[in-house]
């Protein structure tokens, strides 16, 4: 595994609690649980959750 020192203030990993703030404050997990409802009796996750999800993955650069 290779260190590497940036002076950047948003990178991949590093930014990641900045982006989800941003998208937060935005209301969209609160616009995403409105438009598709709540998941059903015994799901333990909602819509939301399932997409801020993938989306951190996303942004981390992973893959599913």
């Amino acid at each position: 595994m290779k260190i590497t020192y940036s002076s950047d203030t948003i990178n991949s990993f590093g930014g990641i609690n900045f982006a989800d703030k941003i998208i937060r404050e935005a209301s969209i997990y609160d616009t995403i649980d409105q438009t598709l409802g709540i998941r059903g009796v015994k799901a333990q996750y909602s819509y939301s959750d399932l997409f801020r999800s993938y989306l951190m993955l996303v942004l981390c650069g992973g893959e599913c």
